[in-house]
């Protein structure tokens, strides 16, 4: 049997860690470390590719008392147990929505939308195509060079970045935000 962190999170609680993400599946993960277990929690996240972020106060520390407690002792993706889709989503919107978890230092973070091809630069977010099954996903601008881009997946910061032509990539309408 796997050993689960103790108790429930609560809004008044000291500093919540949350470990989140997809594993090779396509099955979410999610699941709440104690502050005691925050360098056990970021390096889980580092092995599953996860992301990792602190949770303090706000929105997304009602969020935390709906997710399971990790299981420390368990193996895998199973340290972060899977969850249901839409609680996922909830997740990704409430800790992840302008692409700032799993940073990595220096990089810069999303700063507004570009209006044009060429006006494209580090932190602004597009639309890149992955796969013609996968589709089209969100990605941050880290390093533009003539018309090459590098992107990170804004909500997939763990996978492999990506080098595209920028005329390859969707501009997102920031008038519905």
């Amino acid at each position: 049997m796997t050993e689960k962190t103790n108790g429930k999170p609560n809004g008044n609680s000291s500093i919540k860690v949350i470990v989140f993400g997809v594993d090779g599946d396509c099955k979410p993960h999610a699941a709440w470390f104690s502050e005691d277990h925050a360098d056990t929690a970021r390096s889980i996240a580092k092995q599953l590719r996860f992301n990792v972020i602190e949770i303090t106060n706000g929105t997304a520390a009602d969020l935390v008392a709906k997710l399971p407690p990790s299981r420390i002792h368990a193996n895998g993706p199973g340290v972060v147990p899977a969850i249901r889709e839409d609680l996922y989503e909830k997740v990704v919107a409430a800790l992840n929505a302008r692409g700032e978890a799993g940073r990595e230092p220096g990089e810069p973070t999303v700063a507004d939308m570009p209006t044009s091809w060429d006006a494209i630069k580090p932190g602004h977010v597009v639309l890149a195509h992955d796969t013609l099954v996968d589709g089209w996903w969100a990605a941050v601008v880290v390093a533009r060079t003539g018309d090459k881009l590098t992107l990170r997946w804004r909500d997939y910061p763990g996978w492999p970045k990506v080098n595209v032509r920028a005329s390859a990539v969707a501009l997102v309408n920031s008038a519905g935000s």
